[in-house]
């Protein structure tokens, strides 16, 4: 039982990989300057960021639905953490192969979340054929 809720946490987390990665960096660099630019994330993105970003969410649920059904029969926390960590890889060279860097990915991921009107725009891009 206890091996099943470590594997659901870790699946948590492995679904969150590129949003929690910059947690912590977003804040330091937070803590750094008090300028309001600094606080205000980007808001504006190009049509080929917005095309890259498309590409990259499609490959990331590939790599997600790999690593997740691989996590559900893993024995250990030790081989599912080795295996967050694989997986996890996978999604930031997934978005650096098209073209982005984690954090633009995770900007454009969070207008999305906060703006319907923008998630529909992506969603849409992703409905293309690649």
């Amino acid at each position: 039982m206890k091996i099943r809720l470590a594997i659901l946490a870790i699946a948590v987390i492995l679904v969150s990989a590129l949003t929690l990665g910059i947690a912590p960096q977003v804040k330091a660099q937070d803590d750094k300057t008090q300028q309001p630019q600094a606080l205000t994330p980007q808001t504006e993105f190009d049509q080929s960021q917005l095309e890259s970003f498309a590409s990259a969410a499609l490959e990331i649920k590939e790599i997600r639905s790999k690593w997740l059904s691989r996590m559900q029969e893993v024995e250990s926390v030790e081989k599912a953490k080795e295996f967050q960590a694989q997986a996890s890889a996978e999604m930031v060279n997934a978005v650096k192969a098209k073209g982005l860097t984690v954090e633009t990915y995770n900007a454009i991921a969070a207008a999305a979340r906060d703006n319907h009107d923008f998630a529909a725009r992506i969603v849409k891009l992703m409905g293309r054929p690649r």
